[in-house]
């Protein structure tokens, strides 16, 4: 997938302001050694690429004369609009291996969940190394293998293709849990979560925003 970009010769952030203010999402291009590259993109084309690759697919950013085979990453949105604000693009090199936290997609029906039991997903992403073009989308996890309560999916588990097996590695234990069905709480129980949940809610969402403000200031000191 191609994605055109401007190379950005004017920064600040009255200079970021102007160029959102157009529809432009901001980027930075790096690593490999090369010298980073400040470019504006459109905001549409953007997320296009974005829905299309995700942060795992390998994309080529035409920025100036240069054709640049990236990765998405570290994608920045605004806190109450959600528009995105500013992404990085990670060089890579076909012919070299690259480590991609790639998120995992839980797909099928539990027996066990509809037979009562409560599901619980112990992971959102795994590590994976591979060539940019054997990179999945997705991992895979298949929860109509959860039959009975009490049972867990594991990293060996996880679904995967002939041809993608042979050219992912994994870099989780092949033991470690992915997901569970427990038996459900009492009603007392259930009483005494209820009490902690606000808490653990705003907790959650403090946690959240930490996090995006930590990204859009990381984002803010580039441009």
């Amino acid at each position: 997938m191609d994605l055109q970009a401007e190379i950005r010769t004017s920064l600040g952030k009255a200079a970021a302001k102007g160029l959102r203010a157009k529809g432009m999402t901001l980027g930075e291009v790096y690593g490999h050694g090369a010298d980073n590259v400040h470019v504006a993109i459109s905001a549409k084309d953007f997320l296009k690429a974005l829905k299309a690759a995700g942060e795992t697919s390998v994309i080529t950013l035409h920025a100036g004369t240069a054709k640049i085979p990236v990765l998405i990453q570290d994608v920045v949105r605004d806190s109450l609009s959600g528009v995105v604000s500013h992404a990085d693009f990670r060089r890579v090199n076909m012919d070299e291996k690259a480590f991609v936290n790639v998120p995992v997609e839980f797909i099928g029906q539990s027996p066990a969940v509809k037979g009562g039991g409560v599901l619980v997903k112990a992971v959102a992403e795994i590590e994976v190394e591979a060539l940019p073009a054997h990179m999945p989308r997705t991992i895979v996890i298949d929860l109509s293998l959860l039959t009975e309560v009490g049972q867990s999916l594991h990293v060996k588990d996880v679904v995967m293709d002939a041809a993608t097996r042979a050219n992912v590695i994994l870099h989780m234990a092949p033991e470690a849990v992915v997901a569970t069905v427990i038996a459900p709480r009492s009603d007392e129980e259930q009483m005494g979560d209820a009490r902690t949940v606000e808490d653990v809610k705003v907790e959650t969402e403090e946690a959240k925003a930490a996090r995006e403000k930590e990204k859009a200031d990381k984002a803010s000191e580039k441009e």
